[in-house]
């Protein structure tokens, strides 16, 4: 797995340098093709994926642009190297105020990003661009967008290709599902209900967590969806974001060929 995500490499670093002429692309920075430890998530029993659409301006914060990513200061594009780069993020110093918003669902299926909190290890990935931008993806000029997503929508395929995933959790807008473009191998089906806030009370509308099987490099992968808020799932407590990830892993039979 490390060898064929490994192979991808040179084609981030592509798409990071076509967004060069691009006001918007944060400088100084690098591309980020994933987050999180890829060997342990390959040798995990349940492997799953976040995504979001692009990297956080924070992931480079000003005053100390490299200190989540130190050994790609020096903007070293050797394959393996840069890998490890990525693959210690969750180890260095990560933006904790967005991943640890998914940690409870994450938790429920049985994973985490930090290594021995759980029998398996997630990543994080994005399907937009693995550029960094400064606004926000959402603020972004559509002609900006479309730059941005012509290299990076076919690079995250490939990489999702590379990582053959049990189980994929999105919370974004949900124009973003018409991305997707592996061959569903179902329609969208809702796999949980909310219908309390966190405090109890009914809510004006239900919360729908939604699911759909497509195939991901031999494997039968679970989609499952939920609305976002300013953070991923953001519209639920931690307790029931932990309740999503328990029922998505225990209903979902995953086989790879």
């Amino acid at each position: 797995m490390s060898k064929a995500v490994s192979t991808l490499t040179a084609e981030t670093w592509s798409a990071f340098d076509r967004a060069a002429t691009l006001s918007a692309r944060v400088v100084p920075a690098a591309p980020i093709l994933f987050f999180g430890d890829l060997a342990a998530y390959g040798a995990s029993p349940l492997r799953v994926l976040t995504v979001g659409l692009n990297p956080s301006l924070h992931e480079f914060p000003v005053g100390s642009p490299f200190k989540r990513f130190p050994s790609l200061a020096s903007g070293d594009r050797d394959p393996d190297r840069y890998v490890a780069a990525l693959s210690a993020y969750f180890q260095t110093a990560p933006y904790k105020r967005w991943f640890n918003a998914l940690e409870p669902l994450l938790a429920g299926a049985g994973a985490s990003y930090y290594n021995g909190h759980a029998s398996s290890t997630a990543l994080h990935t994005d399907i937009c661009s693995p550029v960094a931008t400064d606004p926000t993806w959402s603020q972004l000029p559509r002609s900006t967008r479309t730059r941005l997503e012509a290299a990076g929508g076919p690079l995250w395929h490939k990489l999702l290709k590379a990582l053959r995933p049990h189980m994929v959790a999105l919370s974004v807008a949900r124009r973003h599902l018409g991305r997707i473009e592996f061959e569903p191998l179902t329609e969208w089906e809702t796999i949980h209900t909310i219908t309390q806030t966190g405090d109890g009370r009914p809510r004006s509308r239900p919360y729908r967590v939604r699911g759909r099987l497509h195939e991901v490099g031999g494997c039968r992968s679970l989609f499952i969806f939920g609305p976002a808020a300013q953070t991923p799932f953001g519209l639920l407590s931690s307790a029931q974001r932990r309740a999503v990830g328990e029922i998505t892993a225990r209903g979902h039979r995953h086989d790879c060929r």
